[in-house]
């Protein structure tokens, strides 16, 4: 479960130049920093996704219209899914001209000009075996894309102080090591720096769908939220006589 990712050891012994020890230490205090990962995996508990509507029309004005039009259906048929208000909220709504695939708009005066309108709605969802059900309704209910399947767990606040225990115990282990290889103990901890502040990396089932439906809900399978933390220690180094 946990694995030991980044090792640092910086051991600074009377008698040598002051540009080979650490910061922090002097010729009179010798110290050892060092540094070890820890990482917790817990099973996600619930997911977002993105839902988007993409119209097109040779003006602005109508775009929208159209869009409009095929967003309605799409949020009250999520709502059918027993989802309260609050577990779908706007994230993106354009309108703009129909680029090529270089960005490039028409630059002829009577070049023909398509618009495209574009509304982004997340979802949340608690239960995640509705989320092969809900991308369906998503779609057969008219929108056109499904983007950035993300997962998430309640747990992930516990699993941090658990990946914070491994990631010190690691770096404590290492400057032991290489305090015996340096033929001396460790003194007194100086400092403890956790990186990242919260490092949670949420399991993604796809970037984006979009495809007809099937009779059978579409199979979406959870990856486990891994929760990251690397810690930072700075011991005193006390040479054996």
């Amino acid at each position: 479960m946990f694995r030991h990712l980044a090792f640092l050891c910086a051991v600074a012994l009377p008698g040598l130049i002051d540009a080979q020890a650490p910061a922090g230490a002097t010729r009179s205090n010798p110290e050892i920093v060092t540094s070890g990962s820890g990482v917790v995996k817990v099973k996600p508990d619930h997911a977002t996704l993105t839902v988007a509507v993409v119209t097109r029309a040779t003006s602005a004005a109508e775009a929208g219209r159209l869009n409009v039009s095929r967003i309605l259906p799409v949020i009250a048929a999520l709502k059918r899914q027993r989802l309260p208000d609050s577990a779908i909220v706007s994230t993106g709504y354009t309108v703009s001209i129909e680029r090529d695939p270089l960005g490039r708009a028409p630059v002829l005066a009577d070049a023909p000009q398509t618009y495209v309108a574009r509304n982004a709605i997340r979802v949340s969802l608690l239960d995640l075996e509705m989320l092969g059900q809900l991308v369906d309704t998503a779609l057969s209910a008219g929108a056109s894309e499904i983007a950035n399947i993300s997962f998430a767990s309640s747990q992930a606040v516990d699993a941090r102080q658990r990946a914070i225990v491994a990631a010190v115990r690691a770096a404590r282990v290492d400057a032991e090591a290489a305090a015996a290889a340096a033929g001396g103990v460790l003194g007194a901890l100086i400092e403890v720096s956790l990186l990242p502040e919260y490092g949670v990396a949420g399991g993604r089932a796809a970037d984006y769908y979009q495809f007809s439906i099937a009779a059978a809900a579409t199979p979406l399978m959870p990856s486990d939220v891994s929760v990251n933390v690397q810690a930072r220690v700075r011991f005193a180094f006390t040479p054996r006589p």
